[in-house]
Parts: structure tokens; C-alpha cells; sequence
């Protein structure tokens, strides 16, 4: 593999030290991927060597079948940055039957690094029409509400798109969480106000263009 300098250069200045980096794109480590046979052995192999393209390459060839909920939890709890998240939740985490029950279990994390890749992941799993059912959807509600003015700004634009693809539901849903927030717009400080108007923005959209029959 040739390194791409500039690419892994830039990397390591948004913190992101991998102890090798080729800074290889996406699709060029899928096309390498495509080449092996999805393996569990290897895929642990790959995932320990804290080079970034060999992570990325076991989220492409760990079985999805042969992942249970203990070595999910073991890699979610591995991952360095939220670049690996990001790719773990693409290839590997939506695909797993327990996907919903991680993701809940990942935004309550006192773990910065899981409560990204659970909201990551509920996103992801939203965007296939997978929702959470009310009780898994109140307890996503609540994450948020009980985040404080110390959370990383990584996770609070995770937390902004994930609230708002779970208002894609429905207009009832959408409504729903836009009444919560609409009481935050007027009593929270000034980072929840505008985490608030962005979710009240986001309803009016619900409402005007997503389901508009709906309204009615």
C-alpha cells in the first residue's frame, strides 16, 4: 500500500494518531477488502494492529453472523476515534439483529467514544427505517436531554442528526419531540436554545415537506 502523506499528515493534526497511517481513501480499502474472504480470525487480527487501514479492513471482513453482543461491545469499546466509529457502524454494527439494543446501550455510555457511536449507529439504523420502538425511542429522547455543556462536539452534531432523522418517522413523532424541545428553546441555556431551534427548524420541515398529507 502507498502512503499518502498529505492525507495522514492532516490526520495527526485533528489528533488522529494512528501508529501507521497510509491515509488510503474509503473506497480503495473496500477494493481491498473485496479481495478476501470474510474471516473472524483474520478480521481480530486486523482489528488489534493499531494501524488505521487495518481497522478499517476488519469491519469489512469480520462475518456478521459470527458477532455477538460481548465482541461487539469489546470492539465498540476499542475504537479510537470516531473516524473507526463511523466505519464500524457502516460495514459491521448495522448489520448485526441486535444493532437497536447496542445503540441504546452506547448513548447512555459514560464512555465518550460509545455514546458517538451509539447515536452514529441509531442514525444509520433510522436511515434504513429501522426505528427504535416508543419505549428505546424515549430512553434516545432522554440521552439527550441529560447531556451537559462539557459533551464533545463530535457527539453533539451525532445527537443533533440523530434527533432529527428519528423526526423522519412520522409527523406524530416529529411533533412529539419537537414539543420537548420546544419548552428547552425557552427555559435551557444558550447552547441548548440553539440545539432546540435547530429541532424546531427540523419539524417545520417534517411538517411542510415530509408529510404534509399528514397535517392535514
Amino acid at each position: 500500500m502507498a502512503m499518502n502523506g498529505i492525507v495522514s499528515t492532516s490526520m495527526r493534526e485533528k489528533g488522529m494518531d494512528y501508529r501507521i497511517n497510509f491515509g488510503l481513501t474509503l473506497p480503495l480499502i473496500r477494493n481491498i477488502a473485496e479481495s478476501y474472504t470474510p474471516n473472524a480470525e483474520l478480521a481480530q487480527y486486523l482489528w488489534k494492529e493499531q494501524i488505521r487501514e487495518s481497522k478499517m479492513l476488519a469491519t469489512w471482513l469480520y462475518p456478521v453472523n459470527e458477532m455477538n453482543p460481548d465482541k461487539a461491545q469489546q470492539w465498540a469499546e476499542e475504537i479510537p476515534y470516531p473516524e473507526i466509529a463511523d466505519i464500524c457502524c457502516m460495514n459491521l454494527f448495522i448489520k448485526l439483529p441486535f444493532a437497536i439494543q447496542k445503540a441504546s446501550e452506547w448513548v447512555t455510555s459514560d464512555k465518550d467514544i460509545l455514546r458517538y457511536t451509539g447515536y452514529q449507529l441509531f442514525n444509520r439504523l433510522m436511515m434504513q427505517n429501522r426505528y427504535p420502538d416508543k419505549t428505546v425511542e424515549e430512553n434516545l429522547i432522554s440521552s439527550v436531554l441529560n447531556q451537559d455543556d462539557r459533551e464533545i462536539s463530535s457527539i453533539r452534531i451525532a445527537t443533533l442528526n440523530c434527533i432529527k432523522r428519528l423526526m423522519h418517522r412520522d409527523l406524530q413523532t416529529a411533533k412529539h419531540t419537537a414539543d420537548i424541545f420546544r419548552h428547552i428553546s425557552e427555559t435551557g441555556n444558550d447552547r441548548q436554545k440553539r440545539f432546540a431551534e435547530e429541532i424546531l427548524l427540523e419539524y417545520e420541515f417534517c411538517k411542510d415537506t415530509l408529510f404534509p398529507t399528514q397535517d392535514k
